[in-house]
């Protein structure tokens, strides 16, 4: 619990500087196509797209998965107080479960990045046919082309920066909401414990015998 506690207060110092300078390096940097040419940085936007629709799609099967094995290794610990035999073939069973999870987890990841990867040389390649053609009907010199494709190889890491933090901001959410409820389970069990410590009548019982 105090690791999980942890990590979020980790997550929490940086949770408001981290997008606001990724966005500003991202903003700055695609300025700079849009003032070359805005058709050519309007195809650069258009294949940036299709990430904000498998992103999210992505990183919720990868929260539930992570909500999941957080549950699991949870009850893992507490197994481990318990070493009768049932528990040793629930254990078994619960640890071929969180590494099914974990491996979920992982090709989710990869999976995303490849896409993420292959959208970013779509945009070169499509900077390349684009203003190729542009270059040799003389509507744009070929310097203009270079200049783009660097302008569009640098947006790749602030997007890569911003996406790893909507990625830990969406782990975090779950993390929090595990540790707010296992901390409400807490509270409810030591309250109905000092309900049910001393019966009222049994302190009625003792009150007239307890010295002044």
């Amino acid at each position: 619990m105090s690791q999980k506690s942890s990590r979020s207060a980790c997550f929490v110092g940086a949770s408001v500087s981290e997008p606001l300078l990724q966005a500003g390096i991202l903003l700055s940097v695609f300025a700079y196509p849009i003032h070359l040419d805005p058709w050519m940085a309007l195809g650069a936007v258009a294949l940036f797209i299709p990430q904000f629709l498998f992103v999210p799609l992505m990183q919720a099967a990868v929260n539930r998965r992570a909500g999941s094995r957080i549950r699991i290794l949870r009850q893992l610990g507490i197994g481990v107080i318990d070493q009768s035999d049932g528990h040793f073939r629930a254990d078994e069973r619960r640890i071929d479960r969180a590494f099914a999870l974990d491996m979920g987890i992982f090709r989710l990841k990869f999976t995303m990045n490849f896409l993420m990867n292959l959208c970013s040389h779509l945009q070169i390649v499509s900077a390349l046919l684009i203003g190729g053609w542009w270059v040799y009907t003389d509507r744009l010199e070929i310097g203009g082309v270079v200049a783009f494709i660097s302008g569009i190889s640098r947006l790749n890491d602030p997007w890569g920066d911003l996406v790893n933090y909507f990625r830990d901001i969406s782990i975090t959410q779950v993390k929090y909401r595990l540790l707010a409820n296992a901390v409400n389970e807490l509270s409810q069990d030591s309250r109905d414990f000092l309900k049910t410590a001393v019966h009222p009548a049994a302190r009625e019982a003792m009150e007239p015998a307890l010295p002044e």
